[in-house]
C-alpha cells in the first residue's frame, strides 16, 4: 500500500479506537485498490490474494468488522479519459452495490 495510507493507518486504527478494548462499530467495509497492473500481473506472484488477505483480515477483522470485501480497479494509470471514466463508474457501481446488500 502506499506509505500515506500506511502512515494513515498507522495513526487513526489506532488500540483503544480501531482495536484492543475498543473496536471499530461497521459491519463492513468494501476496499477499492487501485492497480497500476492488469489482473494478470497481480494473479502471477498472488498479489491480489495478498493485498486481499492483508486488507480483510489483518485490518478489517482485527478492527471487528465481520464483513470485509476487497475489489480491484486494473490498469489505473492508463491516462486515456474514456478507462478513467469507466473505472470511475465501476468504482461507482461496486461501493452502490456494497452498501445495498
Amino acid at each position: 500500500m502506499p506509505a500515506m495510507l500506511k502512515g494513515y493507518i498507522d495513526r487513526v486504527w489506532n488500540y483503544g479506537f480501531a482495536y484492543g478494548s475498543s473496536k471499530l462499530h461497521h459491519q463492513k467495509v468494501l476496499w477499492l485498490s487501485l492497480a497500476g497492473a492488469s489482473p494478470e500481473h497481480l494473479e502471477k506472484r498472488q498479489y491480489d490474494k495478498m493485498i486481499s488477505h492483508f486488507l480483510n483480515v489483518s485490518l478489517a477483522n482485527y478492527a471487528g468488522i465481520p464483513n470485509s470485501k476487497v475489489e480491484f480497479l486494473y490498469e489505473t494509470l492508463d491516462g486515456k479519459p474514456e478507462h478513467t471514466e469507466n473505472l470511475l463508474t465501476q468504482a461507482y457501481n461496486l461501493g452502490l452495490g456494497f452498501a445495498e446488500n
